[in-house]
């Protein structure tokens, strides 16, 4: 009854830790021009750059090896708070946003994404004959959004899905130069599309979302062995040996 009661026990742990096992992620995120990286709604990595020039980040995390890992980015255009104007205030410019990972997400319309800033509201302000300073009549509006917008357990079921854009419309910007940042022409960004608002000029900053199925077989870009691989290993090894020390 005893070994019964210690070899349910030893299975129950074993489950735990199997089911909450972590998987070593990495890949890519490019944004024009600044964004936060969050994970299973922990801050994982912001771009070092807020303007120009125009780099990719390389990332590096734990994401988890069952269930879902759930993605959220902030991405933003440079631009001013109050007109939504670039290059001292004389012109509108446009976001963009792609990534990439080794468990397979990429950025697609499959993303939710939701406009927390957009402007200007009113593109005639631009009109210099009719107004002697953009800056005197461009103005931004700020929606509401939650504080937990990244958090694992927040609903975006109410969030639009994110439109999708190509390279030639959201174009690469300012290539960076030497000891600049990666080049995100230089990435191989595979199935990955830019994704934005439906205003890549006015939609100014915005937050995205999106649930990924945890794949303990997909393993690194390199082709070795996933750390997510080898810690199950470990996990039924341990078990094997508390199993026989049970029984024997």
């Amino acid at each position: 009854m005893m070994m019964t009661y210690q070899l349910a026990s030893l299975l129950l742990v074993v489950f735990f830790l199997w089911s909450t096992s972590a998987a070593s992620i990495s890949g890519y995120i490019y944004a024009d021009n600044y964004f936060e990286f969050y994970v299973n709604g922990q801050l994982t990595a912001t771009d070092p750059v807020l303007f120009i020039p125009h780099q990719a980040v390389q990332v590096s995390f734990e994401g988890r090896d069952n269930g879902t890992n759930v993605y959220a980015i902030l991405a933003k255009d440079f631009s001013d708070n109050v007109t939504g104007l670039e290059y001292d205030n004389t012109q509108m410019g446009d976001g963009g946003l792609i990534a990439t990972f080794s468990d397979g997400t990429v950025t697609s319309s499959a993303w939710k994404c939701k406009t927390i800033m957009y402007g200007p509201v009113n593109t005639s302000c631009l009109d210099t004959t009719l107004h002697t300073s953009p800056f005197d009549t461009c103005r931004v509006t700020y929606y509401n959004y939650s504080a937990n917008w990244y958090d694992r357990d927040f609903d975006d079921i109410a969030w639009p899905a994110a439109v999708e854009y190509t390279a030639d419309v959201v174009g690469w910007g300012r290539t960076p130069g030497a000891n600049e940042g990666i080049n995100p022409r230089t990435i191989t960004w595979g199935a990955a599309k830019f994704i934005w608002r439906e205003d890549l000029l006015r939609d100014n900053t915005i937050l995205c979302r999106y649930t990924a199925s945890a794949n303990s077989t997909v393993g690194p870009t390199d082709g070795g062995t996933s750390t997510s691989c080898v810690n199950k290993l470990s996990l039924l090894l341990i078990f094997l040996i508390s199993f026989i020390r049970l029984v024997v």
